[in-house]
């Protein structure tokens, strides 16, 4: 009843079809057209999305009148979902001024039971992306800080026979309305929380951001797309810690589950998009598996056949954290602070790990392979020192020129070089910053704050130091 409410409302409001349609008088048979809003007065900038711009998985299919949703071929994860759910994503845009309203403006045809619901999002001043905010209904999107550099991104819902929305046009709007919205709140530290963990799995299918599943792959999924990553991206990663084996992983979450798909449970309860009633930290499958809360149901109205909040691909589930069995492990979610890990650029030594939009790494002659305890991602990379560069190459794209902090991981170890070479390729020339890598491992530690070109810029990790020691190249953070 609500839904066919919903596309009758839509298409009073619209009147005719703007898509070359004709009034609608019986919703539960022909599709509404949604027009989300009027355009305020006096809007500060608007702009159209091209629809051939952006990226989506093969279910959604170009054709003569728009963007069409067609999840004939979804693969289901283990727990399943009831609806099935589509997202386009556009690429990034810059914008005259800075905003922190968007009001989205569609034309689109949905049949009842369908939805659609449009995510932006805003990168912060350290280069950072926020998380995605969402506006359903047509209502305008209040981001956590001004910026003027944007994303756009559409997810689209099919109904219960497996239909989904027709896009036509994407037009936005953005506006400075000034203040400072909840989620602007950060932690000082990255908000960590112990939660159950279940193997992901599903070898051959395709995760929400489009990345298809290989053997032995490495990424989670989190129930909310507030953090999910871009296909193949790393712009929101969670650090996974096993007690069992000591062992530790950095990774990026490219999914959406287990479970629910609206319980970003990290979040503080006023930014929550759904169980605000529940502790910070708790996801809702937990609540209702163990307690009996929303009547022992999910978001769908099932009953949860275990507390997971958390799904991990299977080489970060078998090989970087020894896990044998779905079990309790302690998760950092690393964009959630204000100055730390999760607001800036991390170039890791393996490139599945990398946005290759902005980060990539390489080696000049033999490096080996490591993966001792306390590493960042998805291991590291040593050499022998000797007399000759034969670097480690971390490199980094920005967008303008900027005054960046440079910090640098590594494993600590008796037998690593207590001078290690960064060289740093500034705007002022090559800065040679040489550190002691027996000890301060696991963690960040500064190297400098120096004056960077637009464009790609590089560090890169030297072998030339004194003999008999070794070096190792392991992650770059950008702030």
């Amino acid at each position: 009843m609500r839904s066919k409410w919903r596309s009758t409302f839509m298409t009073v409001m619209c009147g005719a079809s703007l898509m070359g349609g004709a009034a609608l008088s019986e919703p539960s048979v022909a599709p509404g057209t949604e027009s989300l809003r009027e355009s305020p007065a006096g809007s500060a900038v608007s702009w159209v999305e091209e629809l051939a711009t952006g990226e989506g998985t093969s279910e959604l299919v170009r054709t003569r009148d728009g963007l069409l949703f067609e999840p004939s071929g979804v693969m289901r994860r283990p727990e399943g979902h009831r609806r099935l759910m589509g997202l386009y994503t556009f690429p990034a845009r810059g914008l005259e001024q800075p905003v922190d309203t968007v009001r989205p403006l569609l034309q689109a045809k949905l049949f009842p039971g369908m939805e659609l619901e449009v995510d932006v999002r805003v990168r912060t001043l350290s280069g950072a992306w926020s998380e995605w905010s969402t506006s359903t209904a047509g209502e305008a999107v209040r981001l956590p800080r001004a910026g003027t550099e944007v994303q756009v991104r559409l997810a689209l819902l099919a109904d219960e026979h497996g239909r989904g929305p027709l896009v036509g046009e994407v037009k936005l709007e953005g506006s400075l309305e000034g203040g400072t919205s909840q989620d602007a709140v950060q932690s000082l530290a990255p908000l960590s929380y112990r939660i159950y963990a279940t193997r992901e799995g599903l070898v051959g299918g395709t995760t929400a951001n489009g990345h298809v599943i290989k053997t032995n792959d490495r990424f989670v999924a989190l129930p909310s797309r507030r953090a999910l990553a871009s296909k193949g991206g790393s712009e929101y990663q969670v650090r996974v810690c096993y007690s069992k084996t000591a062992k530790c992983t950095t990774t990026s979450v490219w999914d959406v589950g287990p479970w629910n798909t609206k319980d970003d449970y990290w979040n503080l309860s006023s930014v929550r998009e759904m169980w605000k009633n529940l502790p910070q930290g708790k996801p809702e499958a937990q609540a209702a598996y163990q307690d009996g809360y929303n009547g022992g149901l999910d978001q769908f109205g099932r009953r949860p056949s275990n507390p997971a909040g958390i799904d991990i691909a299977d080489g970060s589930f078998w090989t970087d954290l020894g896990m044998s069995n779905n079990d309790w492990v302690d998760v950092t979610y690393l964009w959630t602070t204000g100055g730390g890990t999760g607001t800036a650029l991390v170039v890791d030594s393996h490139n599945a790990n990398n946005n290759a939009a902005n980060a990539r790494f390489s080696m000049v002659g033999t490096w080996a392979q490591g993966t001792s305890a306390g590493f960042y991602g998805s291991g590291y990379y040593y050499a022998s020192t000797e007399a000759i560069s034969a670097p480690a190459v971390f490199e980094f794209y920005l967008p303008a020129a900027a005054t960046k902090t440079l910090d640098a991981w590594w494993v600590a170890g008796t037998n690593r070089s207590p001078t290690a070479p960064f060289i740093v390729t500034t705007a002022s020339g090559n800065v040679t910053v040489n550190v002691n890598q027996q000890v301060n491992g696991g963690r960040w530690n500064t190297l400098g704050t120096w004056a960077f070109p637009a464009g790609w810029n590089k560090v890169q990790l030297s072998r030339w130091t004194t003999a008999g020691y070794v070096v190792m190249a392991d992650a770059i953070q950008v702030r």
